[in-house]
C-alpha cells in the first residue's frame, strides 16, 4: 500500500468523514454515542487493516460491535463483581 492505493486507514478516515455528518441532525446523546463509535473504530483501524474489506465500512461496522461487546462484557463483570450471591 501506499501512493496508488489508499491505506485502510485512509479509506476508514473518509468513511468517518461522511458518516459524522450524520451527525447534525441527531440529538446532542445520539451524536455523542455515533461519534464514540466512529472514533473506536478509527483507534482499531489497525486490526482491521488484517482482513480488508471491499467495502471500508463492513470493517467500520465490525469494529464498531467489537468495540460495543467489550464495553458490554465491562458492565456484566462489574455487575456480577458487584453482586454478593
Amino acid at each position: 500500500m501506499g501512493r496508488t492505493i489508499p491505506t485502510v486507514r485512509q479509506l476508514m478516515n473518509k468513511e468517518y468523514q461522511e458518516w459524522i455528518k450524520m451527525a447534525r441532525v441527531l440529538p446532542q446523546e445520539e451524536r455523542k454515542a455515533l461519534k464514540e463509535l466512529l472514533d473506536a473504530a478509527l483507534t482499531r483501524s489497525d486490526a482491521g487493516s488484517i482482513v480488508p474489506r471491499p467495502l471500508p465500512s463492513e470493517t467500520m461496522f465490525m469494529l464498531m460491535l467489537i468495540h460495543l461487546k467489550a464495553k458490554l462484557n465491562e458492565s456484566e463483570d462489574g455487575i456480577s463483581s458487584g453482586s454478593s450471591c
